[in-house]
């Protein structure tokens, strides 16, 4: 996986986003032909975080199944926020 930061998100692997999940950090998915930028108008990053008490699996499972297709990609791309964890 290349190194990837477009603006202020930084993309990771899905091991890190599940371990950052538990530790209660917020993830942003997009599907795999989509970079997570805030300034997109059609598609944004979906945040998820553990205070939603579900499963990271099955959170991805859902996401992969409703917005991963032929045009957007068949996979997720996992970004975390680089602002979040300098406030922090």
């Amino acid at each position: 996986m290349r190194d990837l930061n477009v603006g202020e998100y930084t993309r990771v692997r899905k091991d890190v986003a599940r371990r950052l999940y538990k530790e209660g950090r917020t993830i942003y998915l997009t599907p795999s032909n989509i970079a997570a930028t805030g300034s997109n108008f059609w598609i944004k990053p979906y945040p998820i975080n553990s205070k939603d008490e579900k499963n990271f699996d099955d959170i991805v499972g859902e996401f992969e199944y409703y917005n991963c297709n032929y045009e957007l990609g068949y996979y997720t791309n996992f970004w975390i926020d680089e602002e979040e964890e300098k406030e922090e």
